[in-house]
């Protein structure tokens, strides 16, 4: 069974770490509900975060992130689907964890 709030955790953990916040920090786009509901809005914000001081090759891997999985911008993860947001989630750990 899909367990979208697990990935949504995930997801809010990297959020609260980089932005030193706590779930409600950013308006509560750092809790994992929120995320669940619209995944692409935390991870934009992350990866907007480190855009404007990346290299050119940084910033690639974040424009070919954000072209792969820009169709499921405004979808929830139920929405998206189990093996996409596992995809998602393992990439967009790759890109943060590089930086």
């Amino acid at each position: 069974m899909f367990n979208a709030q697990e990935y949504a955790y995930q997801i809010e953990v990297t959020v609260k770490a980089v932005f030193k916040c706590d779930k409600y920090g950013l308006g509560g786009i750092a809790d994992a509900n929120f995320i669940k509901r619209d995944p692409f809005i935390a991870i934009a914000f992350i990866l907007g975060n480190f855009y404007n001081k990346a290299d050119a090759s940084f910033k690639m891997k974040i424009d070919d992130f954000i072209g792969k999985y820009y169709i499921e911008m405004g979808k929830s993860m139920e929405e998206i689907g189990e093996e996409k947001v596992k995809n998602l989630v393992k990439d967009f750990h790759e890109i943060v964890s590089t930086i």
